[in-house]
């Protein structure tokens, strides 16, 4: 890709930037070590093998997968062994009951199948394969279910293998491996492998290989691979790889792969294919194409600019469908419509230049450097 602000006479889409920022953030994701030993603490092996109930994700956390080697071995059953004061599988339960129905304490929960009620934990779980926690799950170290519907509150994590439904807490992990609907909040990250339904926050990341629609926040990064629709916010950097429809906002970097329809906004860079709506950044916009408002503290540079455009230093386009406004105004294209600058310049105009001096190549010799104004008079002779 052409360098911003080098002289060229060659469009510059922007395409390149998209792809070095996708790569950076897959990258950065890889490279998750702390939750990524947290998760890894977290699950015990047996779950973490489970290769034939919960297919593996394609790149979320990529070294997770070293400990997601199937087990060669089968598992013994577990003791149900438990002390129950009540009636019919209903009242308390301390011990590894396999199904409950109201008040049910145990260190470490292995093999269980459903608990309808409050669920205390110690320990971090065994393999539990079908486990559906309805109710309210609380663990000292990290509760963990198959499925997960209610309110699950962990020490350190809290892990489904399925889904999570309702409202998740954790210190540091908040991990479904299937989606997330509801809120989820992690101290150092929250995993939605296959997408998220509602809100979700972290101190350093959130993640999700699926479709989001709702709000993601974090501390420094805010990733989704999938479709966006609603909020992202990441206090370094937010990144969109498929098309976002909403608001995605961060600190430093703001990157849609795909199209963004909506606001994109970043204290230093915006970056993307197809940006339409609001797009603003402290320095930079770098785009394959922009429509409606564009503004950039330093520069705005696009394949295609429709609508209103505006910078300190450069505007720099292949096409200009619009207003420009300036300290140069660089059209290497066609402009149609009006460019303020204290330079203007255009191969191809269909428009007016006001500024200091105002460039027109295809106007004919004598007309083509005017101060003030310029426009149209004559093609180039």
């Amino acid at each position: 890709m052409t360098p911003y602000l080098r002289s060229t006479s060659r469009p510059t889409p922007s395409t390149g930037d998209v792809h070095a920022f996708a790569l950076a953030m897959r990258r950065v994701r890889a490279a998750f070590p702390l939750a990524l030993a947290a998760m890894c603490a977290l699950m015990p092996a047996p779950v973490r093998a489970q290769a034939d109930t919960v297919p593996p994700p394609r790149c979320a956390l990529a070294s997770a997968r070293a400990c997601a080697q199937p087990d060669t071995l089968p598992e013994p059953p577990a003791s149900h062994r438990a002390i129950n004061l009540g009636a019919d599988g209903v009242g308390v339960s301390i011990g590894n009951s396999r199904e409950w129905t109201g008040l049910r304490l145990n260190l470490v929960d292995h093999q269980v199948r459903r608990v309808n009620g409050v669920n205390l934990t110690v320990w971090k779980p065994e393999r539990n394969p079908e486990f559906e926690m309805n109710g309210v799950a609380v663990g000292l170290f990290a509760p963990g279910a198959h499925r997960i519907n209610g309110v699950a509150l962990g020490g350190l994590g809290v892990i489904a293998t399925d889904q999570i439904n309702g409202v998740a807490a954790s210190g540091l992990v908040t991990l479904a491996r299937q989606r997330l609907r509801g809120v989820a909040l992690g101290g150092i990250a929250t995993v939605g492998d296959h997408g998220i339904d509602g809100i979700a926050g972290a101190s350093f990341a959130v993640l999700s290989e699926g479709d989001v629609h709702g709000i993601t926040g974090s501390g420094v990064l805010s990733i989704v691979e999938g479709r966006h629709t609603g909020i992202s916010l990441g206090g370094f950097g937010a990144y969109t790889d498929g098309v976002l429809t909403g608001a995605s906002l961060s600190g430093v970097v703001t990157a849609v792969k795909g199209e963004s329809r909506g606001v994109a906004a970043s204290g230093m860079v915006v970056v993307g294919r197809q940006l339409n709506g609001v797009q603003a950044a402290g320095l930079l916009v770098l785009a394959d194409s922009v429509r409606g408002l564009t503004v950039g503290g330093l520069g705005v540079q696009a394949g295609h600019v429709r609508g209103l455009s505006a910078a300190l230093a450069r505007v720099r386009t292949s096409a200009l469908d619009g207003v420009s406004v300036s300290g140069w105004n660089d059209v290497r294209g066609t402009q149609r419509g009006l460019a303020i600058g204290l330079f203007n310049y255009a191969r191809d105009l269909h428009g007016v230049q006001v500024g200091v001096l105002n460039y027109v190549r295809n106007n004919r010799k004598g007309l083509r450097l005017l101060p003030i104004f310029n426009t149209r008079f004559v093609d180039g002779g």
